[in-house]
């Protein structure tokens, strides 16, 4: 009898821990899957009513947006630099129903604090002061939130105004909490070095479980060349990466940005094709938005998407200029380009993966930034991601 019971016992022993084993091996599987995009398709569109408003204040400008899938909420970073109601990130939610957007609801406001606990004052009341948010990415892990502040680089009637660059963390309720040290040569000069008015820190993205941080300037700096132009596909940017821990810059790849698609009317005005937004696919691969818009053609705005693989890359963080120094640029593929969809398309300058939908497939929810302008429209735009 004690032999037949050890032999039970041993067997009992060696099929809890196949059970174990394979339980484990399943977990890691489930765990290490990639998310991969193959394509993606356009589901819905949604416009927020104009002049739309939460607790007087304008909602408009939304240039950046993040969602918390645990708590079911989105961020919305405004870009009202407390022009119209002081510097904010908004909370709300977007119902999704039979795969098609049934509404957007803005229901709360987290007022961005400075490092010395005071919200942004009405812009122009202090010179050296501006909050202009361009991006906001949420890490779970901390319930913290980072911003990234575009800053200021202003020369009028013989006067300058120099505001530098940001990326900040703040806590849920919008309390400073610390900043990124810019790397050398992203810093705001008066001369023709560093980065471009209105060219800088537009997109941001985390990765490698919240550990790394990406984010992505509009426009090449002074010293990496000219910008993107009609006829010029040549203009080089830079994508940065940070250890969230240590806040130290560990790389910077270098992306080639598209050509202006169509001409201007006027050559001196502001005309653009830069990076709009980065959103992390899996660790190593990124999705890039180029956004593209030209003096003369204001009622229509061109958006690509591309994917870049960071695998292999050439790190160009000692590269202090791709005019002297020509980088090896990352490979893009084009994932998706707006213009096949039969919508009016407008100044998308935010993206996020959503809730999944019945199939089991990731969604990708973007936004629009209307400059609080009464001729532009708030969209939000709803895509499947195939795998």
């Amino acid at each position: 009898m004690r032999i037949l019971s050890a032999k039970i016992s041993l067997l009992y022993i060696i099929l809890i821990g196949l059970l174990t084993s394979c339980s484990t091996n399943r977990y890691a599987t489930e765990k290490n899957k990639e998310t991969s995009i193959s394509a993606l398709k356009f589901l819905d569109d949604y416009a927020l009513p104009v002049d739309a408003q939460f607790k007087g204040t304008a909602v408009g400008g939304l240039s950046g947006i993040d969602y918390d899938a645990k708590n079911n909420r989105y961020f919305f970073i405004s870009d009202d630099p407390s022009q119209f109601s002081p510097a904010r990130i908004y909370t709300g939610n977007i119902k999704i129903q039979n795969n098609k957007i049934d509404t957007v609801e803005i229901n709360g406001i987290i007022p961005i604090h400075q490092e010395d606990g005071q919200e942004y004052p009405k812009y122009g009341t202090v010179k050296n002061l501006k909050a202009d948010g361009e991006s906001v990415r949420f890490n779970p892990i901390n319930n913290q939130l980072i911003w990234s502040n575009e800053g200021e680089r202003l020369f009028k009637n013989g006067d300058s105004l120099i505001i530098q660059p940001a990326l900040t963390f703040i806590s849920s309720d919008g309390k400073f909490l610390d900043t990124i040290p810019l790397p050398k040569g992203f810093y705001f000069t008066k001369g023709a070095n560093g980065p471009r008015k209105n060219a800088l820190f537009e997109g941001l993205t985390f990765a490698d479980n919240y550990k790394t941080l990406y984010a992505s300037l509009e426009e090449p700096l002074y010293q990496d060349g000219k910008p993107a132009s009609f006829g010029f596909g040549g203009a080089i940017t830079r994508i940065l990466k940070f250890d969230t821990k240590t806040k130290k810059n560990t790389a910077q790849y270098a992306y080639n940005l598209g050509e202006l698609p169509i001409e201007p009317t006027v050559q001196s005005d502001w005309n653009v094709n830069g990076i709009s937004e980065i959103l992390a696919v899996n660790d190593h691969i990124l999705l890039v938005m180029e956004r593209a818009w030209a003096k003369g053609h204001d009622d229509h705005t061109y958006i690509k998407l591309y994917l870049v693989d960071l695998n292999s890359a050439e790190n160009v963080i000692k590269n202090e200029s791709f005019v002297k120094n020509p980088p090896k640029i990352l490979k893009k593929k084009l994932l998706f380009d707006f213009d096949t969809i039969d919508k009016h398309i407008d100044n998308f300058e935010g993206v996020t993966f959503g809730p999944n939908l019945p199939n089991g497939h990731k969604t990708l929810i973007f936004c629009v930034d209307n400059n609080f302008s009464k001729i532009q429209t708030q969209q939000f735009f709803l895509f499947e991601v195939l795998p």
